[in-house]
């Protein structure tokens, strides 16, 4: 009868650890993801750079959602 409860004890015991290191796991993601996020941020603002000449930002890179704004932006001006 001892030797049941003290298994159920254990079993309890790891269950508890197994759950805590699951948490732990599922914490280091978000903020990995949260890293990862405020990485692309950052890396976004360093691609737009100023243009002296025009005062304009312009992206170094094509970042499919500035081709995107880029393409409404000449739509709107063509329609004025």
């Amino acid at each position: 009868m001892f030797k049941q409860a003290e298994e159920e004890e254990v079993k309890v015991e790891e269950e508890e650890r197994k759950r805590q290191k699951e948490e732990e796991e599922k914490k280091k993601e978000q903020e990995e993801k949260q890293k990862m996020l405020t990485g692309n941020v950052s890396s976004d603002k360093m691609m737009v750079n100023m243009s002296k000449d025009k005062g304009k930002a312009v992206a170094s890179e094509h970042d499919p959602l500035v081709l995107i704004l880029q393409e409404q932006l000449a739509t709107q001006k063509a329609e004025q």
